[in-house]
């Protein structure tokens, strides 16, 4: 759809030929542009000029054999690279004389073999390696490009006719019926015979046969994409990474890059005529020779891919007739498709933080969150794009878009209005970020973990919207860029090793991480969390942005600030700070699953599919997935009701009907439905399914004196007496919580359909599937005493098991002497009436008991408007953690 946000058009160039390929360098104001007439075109954008043209090939006046098809540049901006039709790369050097920007070619790279036009490329400046894409399905790489260039010397003599373009070709260098070479080939031999002349060439550098992989696809091999060294490390489940990720196409190495006893590797992906996106890892080795591998990861487009932008762990492919497809590299996974007004193919894609930009011949698209903007000023058919962000002023960031056409036009966009509100917003909070890091760094470490990184790791994942309720594409995305963010936090942080485990439904992949401890008699300990929130409902009903996180009063708020994302944090940092100080004594694992609150469906699958990995032998399971019971008592949770929830529907074959036309004619869906429903419960709402409270035991004499002492201490509102916790906390019950109709939902129409939500809470004695039985057999049974010619459906939602802890076991033991403390008052020890679908699930898998630590108050409005955490709340469960975990 178009749009009235379209960007402002800051400058226009025009040049006679195609704009194929376009580079910026920001750091130096320049844009360099390659033409489908063999030219180079650099243009400054201190005053907008056109500053220098760079001629290829042999013809100066008309000459479309070296046009040129691709860019590239270093990340220092000190070269420039260019390859097209002429099968060659070209290296050039960038300095300066005089305050004037000077560009050199300093090298000429070429193959043994006839590869055709070269239409991608990319260097990946660690292992100072070139990779090319080639028209005969190849791709080739040259490493130590650099080191290469130092050892030759200047005045080396270069053989030009070993170059593609100067070899013989049978059938355009033959005699013609004069017996005369061609005019074109005389010009040629003159043009390079005073190139020579004129003084030293630069150095040509042959790709030998080893270095060429042939047929990396089965097509033309259209674009690369790269990696950083971060985001490779990942890739590869490479968690010893000593590289820090920082933008999407920079690096930094923590330590030296010259280190010599350690490899290095890069990760590609590059997508061909085959429809195929392939992973490849280019590795340095510590004799400083550059190999190549397939990691075996195979994507399948099923559509040529035309282009390629990466925003880790997201892989973006630009296709034929308009689509996108989004698949996430770390678990291999188709995620979302997105499709641009105009049904052509896409020619380039670029992708800044989470907006994702896509030129083809109607235009330029993008997509952000659910908005879909696209406009074309009067640009003929788009070629190139370039992102980039660039200084105009002190303190004054643009971010720019440059795009290429097939009408030689080069258009200069300023996208800063049309993206302000979020990168408003997400540029203050980096700079935040990085104030709040310099801080925590100056002050030093303790083993009580540092709070302002807390905030910083807590303000990035408050900052994604993980809902998994969602079938949004921009939820989607979230998720697994939370996923992502929390494996690179894991690894950052020591972990031994850091996976994610897809999940064979399609649903968020599950977290995993394990840090070793140094304890002689270590136990092992596993923490369970999940970083899926629910929506945020209606957003005018909060105070602030739910999804940024918000600090006022000594509170935090936030979507997920205390269930479950603060309380995860908390515990990653607790043992972030144990194992810096070489104080974890015990070893823990970490199992943060994406989909808590749709049921955790696929956790238990994954968990037993890889126990041995996870931990054979798990002494301890924790988590923190519950609040106090009021706003001032610490509390340890040691028992959590099951759940059922159903969907029950009565249909008719007869549509939508008016009362007063049909009423009385036909049974009717709804009616029929509160017959059945009525029958689940008696008068005194006494849950009638056979059988339900056959299992049940009297309250024990340990709960009931713990009631007892709950009511005594604490001040619940509405008079909460004991046998109201025992109802809430020990009992089982049965709800009605939702009911839908088909039609408009006017007064006078009979609904062909009605459809009500049931929520039915266990106890531990109950089986979660016996109940399950018995309520479908019941519902059956009460609907064929009908004898309605309607139909039922009886559908199960999510279900999840009791729980119950034990209190007196001796990690209880040492969390109350903890928590009593740090608190200074005992904890109470308390159940819950709602559930948390895994707890026993793990605990049956790994053979170990769990514990359940509240985080938060009871006013911490968990799955409602303007949900918070107490700040002090937070620190103090960090704190806990830590002691725990030493003293376990």
């Amino acid at each position: 759809m178009a749009s009235s946000n379209n960007p402002e058009l800051v400058h226009k160039w025009g040049h006679g030929y195609s704009i194929i390929s376009i580079i910026s360098f920001p750091k130096r104001n320049l844009l360099f542009a390659g033409t489908q007439d063999s030219k180079i075109l650099a243009f400054t954008l201190y005053t907008y000029e056109l500053v220098k043209t760079i001629q290829l090939g042999d013809d100066q006046e008309l000459n479309t054999r070296s046009s040129v098809l691709c860019l590239e540049r270093s990340n220092d901006e000190n070269y420039l690279f260019s390859a097209g039709a002429d099968s060659l790369v070209r290296v050039w050097s960038l300095y300066e004389i005089g305050g004037t920007v000077q560009v050199r070619e300093v090298a000429t790279v070429y193959s043994v073999t006839d590869i055709g036009d070269i239409f991608s490329i990319t260097y990946l400046d660690s292992i100072q390696t070139l990779v090319f894409g080639c028209q005969n399905a190849s791709m080739l790489y040259l490493g130590n490009i650099f080191d290469k260039l130092l050892a030759a010397e200047e005045n080396s003599p270069c053989d030009l006719n070993r170059l593609p373009h100067r070899r013989y070709d049978k059938f355009f260098d033959s005699s013609g019926p004069t017996g005369q070479p061609s005019q074109k080939q005389v010009a040629s031999d003159k043009f390079h015979e005073k190139a020579l002349q004129n003084g030293p060439c630069n150095l040509i550098l042959e790709i030998s046969s080893e270095n060429i992989i042939n047929y990396a696809h089965n097509g033309f091999v259209y674009s690369i994409s790269k990696l950083c060294l971060s985001c490779s490390s990942l890739l590869r489940n490479d968690s010893t990474s000593e590289f820090e990720h920082n933008h999407p196409h920079e690096f930094e190495r923590k330590k030296s890059l010259c280190r010599s006893h350690s490899d290095i590797s890069e990760c590609i992906i590059t997508g061909g005529g085959d429809g195929i996106s392939r992973v490849w890892c280019l590795t340095k080795n510590v004799n400083g020779v550059v190999s190549v591998s397939s990691l075996g990861t195979v994507l399948d487009n099923e559509e040529t891919v035309l282009a390629q932008a990466t925003d880790f762990p997201f892989l973006y492919c630009g296709l034929s007739e308009g689509i996108i497809k989004i698949w996430d590299l770390t678990t291999k996974q188709l995620v979302s498709t997105l499709h641009t007004p105009d049904k052509s193919d896409i020619i380039s894609i670029s992708v800044y933080k989470n907006h994702v930009f896509a030129i083809n011949e109607g235009g330029i698209t993008l997509f952000h969150d659910k908005e879909v903007i696209h406009w074309n000023e009067h640009q003929d058919k788009m070629l190139s794009s370039d992102l980039f962000e660039r200084r105009i002023g002190p303190n004054e960031m643009q971010l720019s878009f440059l795009v290429g056409g097939n009408d030689g036009t080069l258009r200069l966009w300023n996208l800063s209005e049309v993206l302000k509100n979020s990168l408003t917003e997400i540029e203050n909070q980096a700079s935040e970020l990085g104030r709040r890091k310099s801080i925590a760094l100056a002050r030093g470490s303790s083993l009580k973990p540092d709070s302002e990184h807390m905030l910083a790791t807590l303000r990035d994942l408050i900052g994604m919207q993980s809902v998994s309720q969602s079938p949004s594409t921009v939820e989607q995305l979230e998720s697994r860029r939370c996923a992502t963010y929390l494996s690179k936090l894991f690894s950052k942080f020591g972990a031994k090793e850091v996976h994610l485990f897809p999940l064979e439904s399609g649903h968020n992949p599950v977290v995993f991480a394990s840090f070793i401890g140094n304890g002689k008699n270590k136990q092992k300990i596993l923490w369970y969390g999940h970083y899926d929130v629910i929506p945020a409902a209606d957003r005018n009903r909060w105070n602030s942005d739910p999804f940024t996180l918000t600090c006022e009063n000594g509170y935090m708020r936030g979507r997920g600030v205390s269930d479950n994302k603060g309380p995860l944090v908390a515990a990653i940092h607790s043992v972030a700070t144990l194992l810096k100080a070489g104080e974890l004594r015990n070893d823990v694992v970490f199992i943060v699953e994406g989909s808590e609150e749709i049921g955790s469906p696929g956790l238990e699958l994954v968990c037993t599919q890889s126990k041995e990995l996870i931990g054979g032998k798990i002494d301890w399971i924790f988590l923190s997935n519950s609040t106090w019971v009021d706003e001032e008592h610490p509390c340890l949770n040691y028992g959590l009701r099951g759940v059922i929830n159903a969907k029950i529907k009565v249909w008719s074959d007869e549509p939508d009907r008016h009362s007063g036309v049909d009423g009385g004619l036909h049974r009717e869906p709804t009616a029929d439905l509160f017959n059945i429903i009525s029958k689940l419960q008696d008068d005194q709402g006494r849950i009638q399914i056979p059988n339900f409270y056959e299992p049940l035991k009297d309250i024990s004499a340990y709960d009931r004196h713990r009631f007892k002492e709950i009511v005594d201490i604490v001040q619940f509102e509405n008079n909460v007496e004991v046998d109201d916790l025992i109802k809430n906390w020990a009992k089982p019950s049965l709800s009605v919580t939702t009911m839908t109709m088909s039609g408009p939902g006017n007064v006078t129409v009979i609904p062909q359909s009605a459809t009500v939500g049931l929520s039915i809470r266990l106890v531990p004695e109950q089986s979660v599937c016996e109940v399950k039985k018995a309520l479908t057999e019941y519902l059956q049974r009460c609907f064929q005493e009908l004898s309605t010619p309607n139909y039922l459906q009886i559908s199960i939602e999510n279900c999840a098991e009791a729980w119950l802890g034990d209190p007196t076991n001796h990690a209880y033991q040492v969390f109350k002497e903890e928590m009593t403390k740090t608190w200074e008052m005992e904890p109470l020890f308390v159940k819950e009436g709602g559930s948390v679908p895994c707890v026993r699930a793990l605990e049956r898998i790994f053979n170990a008991p769990a514990i359940q630590i509240p985080c938060g108050q009871s006013t911490d409005n968990g799955h409602l408007d303007n949900e918070n955490l107490r700040i002090k709340n937070w620190t103090n469960l960090a704190e806990i953690i830590s002691n725990v975990f030493r003293r376990l």
